[in-house]
């Protein structure tokens, strides 16, 4: 008796204006997929100052199927969607969430990314949203959808928003949060994109985590932004004037942790000194090794990512190309890798990405721009060189345990992923530094080694 009355006042409260005529801002309001709501419908409504109210079902969005209501524009074109999120009532499920979305089509399975955040259960009245925004995407029809870069406890978001922008031939959809008192937006993450066609859908998700139940949230502050700029995107600059070399490759070095040490406390910072020094703690008996190659393919057991004809760790295990698993000799565990070079960039916007099991930090230019977020990841970072020119290279790799592999890689415009230096490929060139080169390259060098160039 209890859930039929309020569902009653829910539709009461929210339902005018669901179809037909635009709805203030929005063009469209609709179910999408099978909500299964009480009342076999959500809805959208205008209240007042650009504020709306929306109702909706459906079990989730997530998975390989979307259940929710949507009220949304088609748009094309750099743009960016934002609202600020709240709870008129926020039904009975902790899951239940609010979303900025971009979506390909209303198809439950369609390619969508999202800004997501949920009702919680911090407030005792159900009126705030809990402290958590997320990324969500489906970069494949009617696959799994995942999520990235959760913010949690930071504080009730002041707005969400999805934005989708293409520049220097690169697609990027960006999630971002305002937490207000003037912090402005800030990046959630940021996903390489080249398939989206021009046109979209774009707007406001609804979904009550069940479909026993209906939420209604109340969005404010609703706004379409065309042609925003990009958030948090990296940018390098100041080239150096030579790398010592004209080789073609990468050093590369690689030393083992002694007995004791372990590489899951402060991994690459531990990880970097390790490789750089050839051994910690004292012992010269440890495993170490340095070798040049023309690229980044390296492996000692497990899986591998996407290229063959893998090499050996240098120093880890006897010297195989390509490796087999197990490696010959034994599988290592707890160990680093240095990787540096000096890669020519052009201007604009580059993306370098790295698979490493168990990590990988890359350094551009003396900058981090990027490292993967757990275990036999893979990770795509997008930065932009201010200036073209010749940049030091920087890659930390450690190991924890398990398998091992290595990639460094270069991604076009089109999606397209090469092995960084390849050539033949159309890729960026990288050169050996020479050994003077390679130990300024290091903590603290960078600066030294421009003072002696403007000398």
């Amino acid at each position: 008796m209890c859930k039929k009355l309020f569902v009653l006042v829910l539709l009461l409260v929210a339902v005018p204006s669901l179809f037909g005529e635009p709805i203030g801002v929005f063009n469209f309001s609709q179910d999408v997929g099978t909500p299964g709501n009480p009342s076999g419908t959500g809805g959208t409504r205008y209240v007042s100052n650009n504020e709306y109210l929306i109702l909706g079902g459906g079990s989730d969005i997530w998975e390989q199927a979307d259940h929710f209501h949507y009220a949304y524009n088609e748009v094309s074109g750099n743009v960016r969607f934002e609202l600020s999120p709240a709870w008129d009532i926020g039904g009975w499920n902790d899951w239940a969430k609010i979303e900025t979305m971009l979506r390909v089509n209303l198809g439950a399975g369609s390619v969508a990314y999202a800004t997501a955040t949920r009702r919680g259960n911090t407030d005792p009245a159900n009126k705030v949203v809990d402290q958590y925004v997320e990324l969500q995407a489906r970069s494949v029809e009617n696959d799994w959808m995942w999520g990235a870069s959760a913010k949690w406890g930071q504080g009730v978001p002041d707005k969400i928003a999805i934005q989708r922008v293409v520049s220097n031939g690169y697609q990027l959809v960006q999630s971002l949060v305002d937490f207000g008192a003037g912090s402005g937006w800030e990046l959630v993450n940021t996903q390489y994109v080249p398939s989206l066609p021009d046109q979209l859908l774009m707007g406001a998700a609804v979904t009550s985590h069940d479909n026993g139940y209906l939420v209604q949230a109340r969005v404010g502050e609703v706004a379409y932004t065309q042609d925003p700029d990009l958030i948090g995107i990296t940018t390098i600059r100041d080239p150096i004037q030579a790398c010592g070399s004209t080789e073609r490759g990468f050093n590369i070095k690689t030393a083992k942790c002694p007995p004791g040490w372990d590489l899951n406390t402060m991994p690459y910072e531990m990880g970097e000194y390790l490789a750089e020094n050839g051994e910690l703690g004292g012992d010269p008996s440890l495993e170490k090794g340095e070798r040049q190659e023309v690229v980044v393919n390296l492996h000692d057991s497990g899986g591998r990512f996407l290229y063959g004809n893998d090499q050996s760790f240098p120093g880890i295990d006897p010297f195989e190309q390509p490796t087999s698993d197990p490696a010959a000799g034994d599988d290592d565990e707890q160990y680093a890798t240095l990787v540096t070079g000096c890669i020519e960039l052009t201007a604009g916007l580059h993306a370098i990405g790295g698979h490493a099991d168990d990590g990988v930090l890359i350094r551009i230019g003396g900058v981090e721009i990027g490292r993967t977020s757990s275990w036999n990841s893979v990770d795509d970072f997008i930065f932009n060189v201010e200036v073209a020119g010749l940049y030091p290279f920087r890659a930390v790799m450690y190991e924890q345990g398990g398998g091992s592999d290595l990639e460094l890689y270069e991604v076009f415009s089109d999606g397209t992923r090469i092995l960084l230096n390849d050539l033949n490929g159309g890729g960026s060139a990288v050169y050996v530094p020479e050994p003077a080169t390679i130990a300024l390259l290091g903590f603290g060098g960078l600066a030294m080694l421009r003072v002696r160039r403007k000398r």
